[in-house]
């Protein structure tokens, strides 16, 4: 199983509050819908189907001297069970990745704390 990185606090976040605080935050949105893709070596249409409470989040990339930016919602965060959780990339060490910048903007939001699968708290 990969490692994951977890928003929680006593007592649980409740559902309709998730799902209020995501959608008052900038950079990130409600996708009960799930995902799709296809395979690149069949060209089948590959559907994983989604949970309430699940969140995109907004990626941009910038083209050289500014020119050809890019912008793209990608499923990130899974809400079950009164908790977030996610998985870190290689680059969650930075500051600006939206994955980090929206979570803790929702953590502050609901007094949460965020937590590693061995119980370390990342406090940015």
């Amino acid at each position: 199983m990969a490692y994951a990185i977890h928003m929680e606090r006593e007592p649980e976040i409740k559902l309709e509050e998730w799902i209020e605080s995501v959608n008052s935050t900038e950079g990130c949105r409600i996708n009960n819908e799930g995902v799709s893709a296809i395979n690149p070596n069949t060209g089948e249409e590959i559907h994983i189907s989604g949970t309430e409470g699940d969140v995109e989040v907004l990626f941009q990339t910038k083209g050289f001297l500014g020119i050809g930016k890019k912008s793209s919602w990608e499923m990130c965060i899974t809400f079950f069970e009164g908790r977030a959780s996610f998985k870190p990339t290689k680059d969650f060490e930075f500051t600006e990745t939206p994955v980090r910048v929206v979570i803790f903007k929702l953590a502050r939001q609901l007094s949460a704390k965020v937590v590693g699968d061995e119980g370390e708290v990342y406090e940015w």
